[in-house]
């Protein structure tokens, strides 16, 4: 009964999963316990509060989790939860009155400046009424800015709810956890094992698990699933959505997980059981309908869900179109240099390996070379074979002289330098290594002159500017130049982390430090780090991203005001060249006085 419930939160039209009051009845119909994990949150919440009583706002998208929060604080200050289904409940604790919104955006406008101004008494006249609210991301700040006019000591509230999520402090009278800046993977992580675990508990007669002869997609999904590689790997990709702050919702993890065990390409999209899902089988060949490989991506949904939250998000990373040369000759010659290794690193339960090489021999020979439908199906293999590697890779594979490393099957090939070479080491309280930086400031360097200089131009970033104005794509002058790694040096190039309200979500700034002050950010998310590596590595800026092209063009821009506002303005232009050959500047100064022109 327990896929029922899990069937319950995936992407179907009706999911009966979609609010947190719908799942409890929900499972306790099926006969079965409800599906939690604890990521410390509600004890850090909660832990706040005991120590110093005052109102609580919980933000976050829709399907944040902040209901259920919200729920466990009423459950646990009340022992009990018999008014919890009043349209607002309320207990008393200690001195206090505290009264719940269960939905900010739910309740009476009338109700809704009620409660401001309950808030409002609560942090600002030490009204012993205190305020527990849960409201999606906006809707309170929208609310207090459209009574501004009628009530101007609400900017007050509204620059204190403000500050607490842009800084996360818990002082002045309010604690506020905003979910959207929590960590998707942490999350996944622990539901995922949570939901193994209720599988092995619930689910353990099916037939599959005794008879090697009967194929159950269900099984075959949560066995792999169970492998470490492969988790690990699924774990890396959600992580690499909260690299670009892309926060994947609590409901839309669940979504993400039931689709990914139970999806499949049929009419009903989702198996409700493991005999529903055996006798599909009996008839269907295309055991990859089934796989986790396609579900995890939503292969198995019309394209209008496969668009939206969390597919869209994993369809982006173009996990099995990304590939080069080598990981292709791989997968359509490896067995040709060495069958075992090739065997043993396509093994599956959802393709039978001999189908796939008679197909690529036909396709090879051209045998099949007018039909559409062998291309077509090359093209599915090759898609769910480098999936395949993708998820099962430890980091590289080595055949003779091919060589596949892990990262070229996805979209973000340093998301695992950024990780772990820039968000850890910040987290552990440590500059990143100088090679990064290094890295980072070539890439800065290329934008900002608009040419490719040579890599040994990393040491400084070069201020440049053209005579047209700040933003050119083209630039003619340096201003000014700031080295790094000086001894006693008021300048540099520094790396910042901020982090969430949570242990594992953070976000990176990169900060320009000129005469002592900060004078430039610029947000250092998985897609920026990505765009000057390439620039690094030697690729054309808008060959990767225009709007990040912009957004360092921008940021160069800040700095040369900054620099032109604080130095006193001369006659001597700094003009530079590109050596063709070496790719080094050559400088050439031009002074302007007296009505003639010198140059030096």
């Amino acid at each position: 009964m327990f896929f029922k419930l899990l069937a319950a939160y995936a992407p179907t039209s009706q999911n009966k999963a979609s609010y947190d009051e719908h799942v409890t009845k929900y499972a306790k119909k099926l006969g079965v316990d409800e599906i939690n994990i604890d990521n410390g949150l509600f004890a850090k919440l909660y832990g706040s509060f005991i120590k110093e009583a005052k109102s609580i706002i919980i933000s976050g998208s829709a399907g944040d989790g902040k209901t259920y929060l919200l729920r466990k604080l009423y459950e646990t200050l009340n022992k009990s939860i018999s008014s919890w289904n009043d349209y607002i409940p309320e207990l008393d604790f200690d001195k206090y009155k505290i009264k719940f919104i269960k939905d900010f955006t739910e309740i009476e406008q009338v109700d809704k400046e009620n409660v401001l101004d309950g808030l409002y008494n609560a942090i600002y006249e030490n009204s012993n009424i205190l305020y527990f609210i849960a409201a999606n991301d906006g809707i309170l700040t929208d609310t207090l800015r459209d009574y501004l006019d009628e009530k101007p000591h609400f900017s007050k509230l509204l620059n204190n709810i403000e500050e607490h999520i842009e800084q996360h402090t818990t002082n002045d009278g309010l604690i506020l956890l905003d979910l959207s800046q929590t960590s998707s993977s942490k999350n996944f992580e622990l539901l995922l094992n949570e939901i193994l675990n209720y599988c092995d508990e619930y689910e353990k007669n099916c037939p599959s698990l005794t008879n090697e002869e009967i194929f159950c997609p269900i099984h075959s999904n949560i066995n792999l699933l169970k492998e470490k590689n492969i988790q690990q790997q699924l774990i890396n990709v959600i992580r690499t959505c909260d690299l670009n702050y892309n926060h994947i919702t609590l409901r839309k993890l669940f979504m993400l997980i039931a689709n990914t065990i139970l999806g499949y390409k049929g009419d009903k999209k989702i198996f409700n059981s493991c005999e529903e899902a055996i006798e599909y089988f009996k008839v269907s060949n295309l055991r990859t309908d089934a796989s986790i490989y396609n579900n995890i991506f939503g292969e198995n949904l019309p394209q209008s869900k496969r668009e939206k939250s969390p597919f869209k998000e994993l369809r982006e990373l173009r996990i099995g179109f990304e590939t080069t040369n080598n990981i292709d000759s791989f997968l359509l010659f490896g067995d040709i240099k060495n069958e075992n290794l090739y065997n043993k690193e396509l093994d599956n339960p959802f393709i039978n390996l001999n189908i796939f090489k008679n197909k690529k021999i036909n396709y090879l020979n051209g045998s099949d070379d007018e039909s559409s439908d062998s291309i077509n199906d090359i093209q599915e293999f090759l898609i769910f074979f480098r999936r395949h590697l993708f998820f099962n890779l430890s980091n590289q594979l080595k055949l003779e002289d091919i060589e596949i490393n892990r990262n070229e099957l996805i979209a973000y090939k340093h998301a695992d330098k950024f990780y772990n070479d820039v968000v850890l080491s910040l987290k552990d309280g440590k500059s990143p290594q100088k090679s990064i930086i290094k890295e980072l400031a070539l890439g800065l360097n290329r934008v900002f002159l608009g040419e490719l200089i040579s890599k040994d131009a990393n040491d400084r970033l070069y201020i440049a500017t053209s005579l047209t104005g700040t933003m050119s794509k083209l630039s003619s002058e340096i201003i000014d130049e700031i080295v790094f790694n000086k001894k006693s040096s008021n300048e540099g190039l520094n790396l910042e982390l901020i982090n969430g309200f949570d242990d594992e979500y953070c976000k990176v700034n990169l900060i320009i430090q000129y005469g002592g002050e900060d004078i430039a950010n610029l947000e250092l998310d998985l897609h920026m780090f990505e765009f000057l590596c390439r620039i690094s590595d030697g690729i054309l800026p808008t060959s990767f991203s225009v709007e990040y092209y912009e957004r360092v063009l921008t940021f160069k821009s800040q700095i040369v005001n900054h620099i032109l506002s604080e130095v006193e303005v001369d006659e001597t232009f700094n003009l530079f060249t590109l050596n063709d050959k070496e790719g080094t500047l050559q400088f050439n100064e031009i002074e302007i006085g007296n009505g003639n022109v010198y140059e030096s």
